[in-house]
């Protein structure tokens, strides 16, 4: 592609871009100017401990992530407690006589939503157990997207209702390994890799990748998918045309109605709002459809012949196992869900660690802060000042945390950048947790050191000038 068109058409994308629909010109110049990055480090910023807006939750503990907004009117409180419910329900396979709760499978990952993000925060690693709360992708990327194995699918399935052998049995396996970023600093992590006792369906191809993910945190997404598209467009900048180093991609997909919107849910960015999100995962991950991912077969391939044999628990009058009701509730909890309130945000360290990480560059791609769409689904969510320190983009995050196929070849290196916000609770709610989207780091300074790619200069900076600081980042992080 012409160089000079490349210019051209970065410049025409910022104009689009640079603008709201729902804002005045006032409101903009505003909006604008309160989302500015700071350099004063010397306090905190108007409204920085209120991570989530007017409505943020101050609860710590082991319950920290399971709270709804403060702003909720009575109604939507309700609301919040029945998709609470369906969140937390476990399903079974049909037929049964509970037809409202049958459908799950053939084969499946999980019985209830709550399974996988424990008390809405992350997942673990498994230890003997089988993986509950880690997803193992198979398959092979064409551009960015995962074309599934023909006999497994896109992901592999631990469990099966009664008379299906699950596809695949196995442990995880961690090796402690070493590394140096400097003569003088080196740092231990984990290699973690899955290692394969037996397939019930045959072999699979060795070209794929097998790509461990842990189930993300889900409190704060209905103030994510509350984030105008034109804000996270204007960061979009594939080819580095701004020569910064940082060459984030805003990844288009399809909405349930064939629209092309950004991508925002998944670890790749791979789904536009809560809706598909949430459809996809009780497809894939439970073997349940809905109006939105319609295979009652979830995850199940052609060949395997024996899942086509099972009942399913589609109801006549919805075509689906789950009716359209059911799943906006889901969705209603899932916007509610508040980000926890920051502490400590006046500390003298944190305030340092502040300083740390604005100046080695991690807010180009952990945006501070945002000002929500005024037309956001939601009245409590709407025109709220919040920080999620995240972009929404991908980025090559270097060969290290590279996916690879089974052969060794990495396949994708691209990762949306997570929010960071409710971080520093993380093993309150599940002391189990890990960092990184497979669960590598033990603890958050390991998962920021493990940082490559487009954020090797960053980390180059860190450890050239603040590494006997990095103790004050780690504070900083964990108070957000």
């Amino acid at each position: 592609m012409n160089f000079f068109f490349l210019i051209s058409f970065f410049i025409l994308i910022t104009n689009i871009v640079s603008s709201r629909s729902d804002l005045s010109n006032d409101e903009l110049i505003r909006v604008n100017n309160v989302i500015k990055l700071t350099s004063n480090f010397d306090k905190p910023e108007r409204s920085e401990s209120l991570t989530g807006g007017a409505g943020t939750v101050d609860k710590i503990g082991k319950n920290a992530f399971s709270h709804h907004f403060t702003t909720l009117s009575f109604e939507d409180r309700q609301n919040f407690l029945i998709g609470n419910g369906f969140f937390r329900k476990l399903w079974i396979a049909a037929p049964s006589s509970t037809i409202s709760s049958d459908g799950l499978g053939p084969l499946y990952n999980a019985r209830a939503c709550q399974s996988c993000h424990i008390k809405d925060g992350r997942g673990h690693l498994p230890n003997k157990e089988k993986p509950l709360s880690l997803v193992i992708k198979l398959g092979r990327y064409k551009n960015l997207n995962l074309i599934p194995d023909i006999s497994y699918g896109k992901q592999f399935q631990f469990f099966a209702i009664p008379g299906m052998p699950a596809e695949v049995e196995g442990e995880i396996v961690k090796k402690t390994l070493s590394t140096s970023l400097s003569e003088s600093f080196q740092f231990n992590y984990n290699n973690v890799d899955f290692n394969i006792n037996n397939l019930n369906f045959g072999k699979f191809d060795r070209n794929n990748s097998l790509s461990l993910r842990i189930s993300p945190h889900v409190y704060g997404v209905g103030l994510l998918e509350a984030i105008e598209e034109t804000d996270i467009l204007k960061k979009n900048d594939e080819f580095d045309l701004n020569k910064d180093g940082i060459s984030g991609i805003a990844r288009i997909v399809k909405d349930e109605n064939g629209k092309r919107r950004v991508g925002r849910f998944g670890i790749r960015a791979s789904t536009p709002n809560l809706s598909v999100q949430s459809g996809v995962a009780f497809m894939h991950d439970m073997g349940i459809s809905n109006h939105i991912a319609k295979n009652p077969y979830g995850d199940c391939t052609k060949s395997q012949v024996e899942c086509f044999k099972f009942t399913t628990g589609v109801n006549k009058n919805e075509n689906n196992e789950v009716n359209k009701e059911i799943l906006e509730k889901v969705v209603f909890y899932l916007s509610s869900l508040s980000p926890p309130k920051r502490r400590n945000v006046s500390d003298e360290d944190v305030l340092k660690g502040k300083e740390i990480f604005y100046k080695s560059n991690c807010t180009a791609c952990h945006t501070p802060k945002y000002v929500t769409s005024k037309n956001a689904k939601f009245d409590f969510l709407k025109f709220q000042l919040i920080w999620p320190y995240t972009d929404l983009l991908l980025h090559d995050m270097g060969e290290e945390l590279a996916d690879k196929s089974v052969q060794g070849e990495i396949t994708n290196k691209e990762w949306k950048t997570p929010a960071l916000w409710g971080i520093g609770l993380t093993k309150s709610v599940n002391p189990r947790a890990t960092f990184l989207h497979d669960g590598r780091a033990d603890t958050i300074l390991q998962a920021i050191l493990l940082h490559g790619g487009e954020a090797t200069d960053s980390i180059n900076y860190l450890i050239k000038n603040h590494k006997n600081d990095l103790e004050k980042l780690v504070k900083f992080v964990e108070s957000l």
